[in-house]
């Protein structure tokens, strides 16, 4: 009979401090994932991101060299690769700007069983967003008293992308999503990566 091992999520790691070090034991420890390098360098991230092509690359928000910067460059050298942030506060004004970098999930610090549990969900192919970021997200797209900054940034959404993205910010799951809107996680998962491009794109004309 043939094997039935199933392939853990390879994960590279951009992280500094003793949070780097204790993600990476996080990660040795579950057997959901293996780890093929820890960096402490933006730079070191990109390259080592080109060399090994990770299944995900978590980057720290405040690594040398510039998280967004590394983020962008593997988004342009491994499209495929994708990313998840972790940064210091859960009031952090970053989230949008990394959303435009193609960033998958945007995670607290410290919470190592949350970002665990992001890393299993982003490998496969979900864009993780807490309901305080989704309100964020759309306050911002919609705050009518910026009419100027909305029209700077609204992207040009569909009606079933909103739907989305509005019951994300119900805390509803993707497979809760799919029930609730009678189509399937995937279709889900396209949408939400739909958006993200939306915003990178929409960004990228703004700068």
């Amino acid at each position: 009979m043939g094997s039935s091992t199933v392939s853990r999520i390879r994960v590279l790691v951009a992280e500094t401090d003793s949070y780097g070090r204790a993600v990476s034991a996080a990660i040795e420890k579950d057997r959901r994932l293996e780890l093929v390098d820890c960096v402490g360098h933006a730079a070191e991230a990109v390259a080592r991101a080109v060399e090994l092509a990770p299944d995900i690359l978590v980057l720290d928000e405040d690594i040398s060299g510039g998280a967004i910067a590394a983020a962008v460059e593997i988004g342009a050298r491994m499209p495929a690769v994708p990313l998840v942030i972790t940064h210091d506060s859960a009031a952090a004004d970053g989230l949008l700007e990394a959303l435009a970098a193609g960033v998958c999930a945007y995670v607290t610090r410290g919470r190592l069983d949350e970002l665990l549990a992001t890393i299993v969900d982003v490998a496969g192919g979900e864009v993780v967003l807490s309901r305080d970021q989704v309100a964020r997200v759309v306050g911002e797209l919609r705050d009518p008293m910026r009419p100027r900054r909305r029209l700077e940034r609204l992207p040009e959404l569909t009606a079933r992308e909103w739907q989305v993205f509005e019951l994300m910010h119900s805390e509803l799951s993707t497979p809760e999503i799919a029930e609730r809107l009678v189509v399937s996680p995937i279709t889900v998962r396209s949408h939400a990566r739909s958006i993200r491009n939306k915003l990178e794109r929409k960004s990228a004309l703004h700068h």
